[in-house]
Parts: C-alpha cells; structure tokens; sequence
C-alpha cells in the first residue's frame, strides 16, 4: 500500500496575491506535494489559510496516503467553519452569501456544505433572522420595499417565506412617511419637478403610486 512520507508546502508570494485579486474575486490558493514512498508525488491545491494551518501542525508521517489526504481535507473543514464563524461576528449573512464568501477561498463543495450545515443548525445563520434584520435597518435608511426586495433576493434570501411577509413589514402609511422623509432634504428641480422626484423615489425601491402621492404633497407645500 502506497505511503505518504512527507509534504512541501508552497503559498502564494504577494504579487501572485496581487495579480490574482486584480482580476477575480477568487483568492490564490496554496500548493501542497506529498510526497510518496514510491518517488512519486501527488499535488493537491488547498485554502492558504489551511495551508499555513498544515504547516504549523503537521501530519505524523509515514501514513497511508489516503489517510493523509483524509487528514488534510478534515484541516480544511475545520478552518473553513472557523472563517465562517468569524464572517458573522462581523456581521450577520445569509447561508448564501456566507457561501459564497467562503467559496471564493476555494474551499470544496464538502467543506462548505459541512459548514453552512453546521452554522444553520448552531443557528449561526439564520435566514429569516437576517431577512427580518436587513428589511428593518434598510427601512431606517429609506428604502422602499422594492429595492429591499431586489437586494434580499440577490444575497440569496426569498422574502416571501418570511411569516406574514410583507404586511408585517409594509405599510401604505409607513411607506408614504419613508418616502415623504426622503423629499424633506431634496432640493425641488425647476423643470419637470414632478417627473424627476417621481423617479428619484421609485430609485429607493418605493412604488409609483407611493412616490407620486409623496411628490404631490412636497409640491403642494412648496407652492404653499
């Protein structure tokens, strides 16, 4: 049975890590040889994060050389949950982006799934808890609900399976008070004033009939 009897351990020199990240979002990725006890050598591509993790730990060499392939996949998991648990002491994401994110360090579909599983079940990620979150904090910045739900749908969340969406979150009166906040500070353009302010909310995410009732309003008490 073919043995593993050591490794070499290549990481990415800086203008390798500059070159990479001036055209992909992905991160370069380190080399590891293991070397055989047959002469011959068997690459595998890892996470450098992994990588400089190997490299201080180590592997008991000699071992079968699927077990030290096994070892090496199961440090990679490891540290792919510990970036993960570290993404959200940032800030809060939903299992989509938190994937994505940690994808982009190229961390196998495995590794991933372990960890996206392991953080949903800790209740790490939590997708209505981060949907109810963002509708809210986006509200306070003065989002309408269309926008909201643009950007919710790209960071892989689907609002409609938040319970009693959307009247739990939306309302005509705290839609129009949103809207109507965001006129306050806005200068009232000479030409087409209605038409350019209509536009400027239905930008925000608010809906035609809300926007234009708004404008109407700020009209209104600017004539007045």
């Amino acid at each position: 049975m073919t043995q593993a009897v050591g490794m070499e351990i290549a990481l990415p020199t800086k203008e390798e890590r500059r070159a990479r990240s001036s055209f992909s979002r992905s991160k370069p990725m380190a080399q590891v040889a293991v070397k055989l006890d047959n002469g011959g050598v068997c690459d595998i591509v890892v996470p450098v994060r992994a990588a400089r993790l190997l490299r201080d730990e180590g592997l008991s060499f000699p071992l079968d050389v699927d077990d030290a392939f096994d070892a090496i996949h199961a440090l990679e998991g490891r540290v792919c949950l510990t970036m993960l648990v570290e993404l959200l002491g940032r800030r809060d994401h939903s299992a989509a982006e938190a994937r994505e994110k940690l994808a982009a360090y190229g961390f196998r579909d495995e590794e991933l799934d372990a960890a996206i599983a392991r953080g949903i079940e800790r209740r790490y990620l939590d997708d209505a808890r981060f949907m109810s979150y963002f509708i809210e904090e986006r509200k306070r910045r003065g989002w309408g609900r269309r926008k909201i739900e643009v950007e919710l749908k790209r960071k892989g969340t689907d609002p409609a399976e938040l319970p009693g969406y959307p009247d739990a979150y939306f309302t005509s009166e705290d839609d129009g008070a949103r809207a109507t906040a965001l006129l306050e500070h806005k200068r009232v353009p000479e030409n087409r004033a209605f038409e350019k302010l209509t536009r400027f909310l239905m930008t925000k995410g608010f809906s035609y009939e809300v926007a234009s009732a708004a404008v109407r309003e700020r009209l209104a008490d600017t004539a007045s």
